[in-house]
């Protein structure tokens, strides 16, 4: 099995899957059964036990927990979890070979129920099942944003919201709140998924980062991370004023507000009425904006998501003419934008900021910078001939 990122999963979902979900569930009984049957490393025994576990947990909460799902909508549901896989590559907190490597560890599991007559044939197999996953050899996420292309986004962002400030006042919310998110992404080095919604993920860190978690005295806040555990992220001078101006504008009425709230309207109202219920939300929605409703009520919106974002840096790129090789910029090019530059300069402060436990990892990131720089030297101690 190829070396991978660790699955994203805390202690509550590292247990077995008939532990995690419905002990007499099918598909639950089937993976105790898989993960006995041994006859592999204990390396990928551990992977597959969380990575089983939480393909297992996504799948029972669609009430999808027998194989009779499979039977009548395999391919489509593998589809829709290789997509899930390629959104957290997207948000950088796997890499393209650990989307595979997950993808891969199911279609083996859903292989043994095939053998085990569980199943009539493995869905996952199908080119239309697989589709989504992104490939090794085409990891978008090595996309990164040059010292140019974060100028233009930041100052377009800095200028339109201030055109919105002093049109709308404290009611400049989206040109703000869009300006901060620019700031956070182009100067912290943080991952999509550490401070935006992850979808399907609902561990408290993968919520979206809250006010509660920025400490403005020491300019840092806290992140789950990919290791798995809460991390310190600084907030250079560069991201402090976006932040503060964002936190005056949206006035949050509790540390549990996101820093980065969603503005799909349907998620609000779908917040006001888990929180209040379906009468009491609907009585009130009737003649008042959800925005009060949520407000009045300090009921936190949700966070925008890591997808959302995505479609935010699109809009905010269209607008402001900036491309990144004739595409988009993605969210988890500014983190390796930000690691390039800074990598160029100083390999201690580049591993810092981007939180990586070692520094051969840090220069596993950005070998090609070291290539150039060999190439450089050769070239002058030839030149010396």
């Amino acid at each position: 099995m190829p070396a991978s990122d660790p699955p994203e999963t805390d202690r509550d979902e590292t247990v077995s899957a008939s532990a995690a979900g419905d002990a007499d569930s099918e598909l639950a009984a089937a993976i105790d059964r898989y993960l006995r049957a041994g006859g592999e490393s204990g390396q990928y025994r551990s992977t597959a036990e969380s990575v089983l576990s939480q393909f297992e947990t996504w799948l029972r909460r669609r009430g999808k927990d027998s194989f009779e799902s499979f039977d009548e909508e395999g391919e489509r549901l593998l589809r829709r979890y290789a997509d899930r896989l390629a959104q957290r590559v997207d948000a950088g907190g796997i890499s393209a070979s650990s989307a595979q490597t997950y993808f891969n560890v199911i279609s083996g599991f859903l292989g043994f129920c095939v053998r085990d007559g569980d199943l009539a044939r493995n869905p996952a197999l199908s080119n239309r099942a697989r589709e989504p996953l992104p490939r090794d050899d085409e990891d978008h996420t090595q996309q990164f944003w040059s010292r140019d292309v974060r100028r233009q986004l930041v100052r377009y962002a800095d200028d339109t919201a201030y055109e919105a400030i002093e049109r709308a006042g404290l009611d400049a919310q989206q040109a703000v709140r869009d300006r901060a998110l620019v700031h956070v992404l182009a100067y912290t080095g943080v991952r999509g998924a550490e401070v935006f919604r992850v979808s399907g993920d609902d561990r408290q860190g993968r919520q979206g980062l809250t006010w509660g978690r920025l400490d403005t005295d020491a300019w840092t806040f806290r992140v789950w991370g990919k290791a798995q555990e809460w991390e310190d992220v600084s907030v250079p001078k560069q991201a402090r004023e976006a932040l503060r101006r964002w936190r005056a504008v949206q006035r949050p009425p509790s540390g549990e507000w996101p820093v980065f709230p969603t503005n799909h309207a349907p998620s609000k109202y779908a917040a006001a009425r888990d929180a209040l219920g379906e009468a009491e939300a609907n009585a009130l929605l009737e003649d008042t904006d959800v925005d009060d409703v949520l407000r009045e009520h300090d009921i936190a919106p949700p966070a925008v998501t890591t997808e959302g974002v995505r479609r935010v840096l699109e809009r905010i790129a269209e607008a402001a003419d900036v491309a990144v090789d004739g595409k988009p910029p993605l969210p988890h090019g500014a983190r390796r934008g930000l690691g390039d530059e800074l990598y160029r300069k100083d390999r201690g402060l580049a591993q810092d900021v981007l939180r990586h436990r070692s520094l051969r990892v840090t220069r596993e990131s950005y070998s090609y910078i070291e290539a150039e720089e060999l190439g450089e030297r050769v070239g002058d101690v030839l030149d010396e001939e």
